[in-house]
């Protein structure tokens, strides 16, 4: 039994079950106020990522280097908006397609903060397909974790990949 409500059927169309999880990502970004997404203003600014580090668990599956870049667009009140590309624990190339939110934690830490995406993920598929919980059509819904700290323009984040595993971003900033 499933306990979230994007369940497909595979007879239903294909269009129809992509709609679903883009509407999802569309109305969680309505959720990030009344900001437009690209305003005119100082303070938005572009974020590119590198993935330097990735730790699997132990697994016999895992497989192939491990590739990662993204890009954000981050708007002044620390909502984001993002697309990743990297392969998958399985050597498969893969795609996230993200909003979320960066909290600063500087009551504790300065240059800390927590970051906390969610989006729709593509790319597992054949035996590895049922790896991530929900995978319909290739198309799976994904909330992704991290911590990390800012200096300037860097950034250095660790990312939690669900149960399986560990990844080292390092960013940059790129004023808009």
């Amino acid at each position: 039994m499933r306990l979230f409500p994007l369940t497909i059927n595979r007879s239903q169309s294909h269009v129809g079950a992509l709609l679903r999880p883009l509407c999802l990502l569309l109305a969680l970004g309505t959720a990030a106020g009344p900001e437009p997404l690209l305003a005119e203003g100082v303070g938005h600014h572009l974020y590119v990522q590198l993935g330097a580090y990735t730790h699997y668990g132990d697994s016999e599956d895992h497989e192939g280097p491990p590739l990662f870049s993204s890009l954000e667009l981050v708007r002044p009140s620390g909502w984001f908006y993002g697309f990743a590309l990297f392969n998958n624990s399985f050597g498969q190339f893969s795609q996230y397609l993200y909003l979320g939110k960066t909290f600063s934690l500087s009551k504790i830490y300065e240059p800390l903060h927590f970051k906390l995406s969610g989006g729709v993920i593509h790319g597992y598929k054949g035996e590895f397909e049922d790896k991530i919980p929900l995978n319909e059509l290739g198309i799976a819904p994904a909330i992704i974790p991290s911590i990390g700290l800012t200096h300037d323009r860097l950034g250095v984040d660790l990312v939690f990949l669900a149960t399986e595993g560990l990844m080292i971003t390092v960013g940059y900033d790129i004023p808009w």
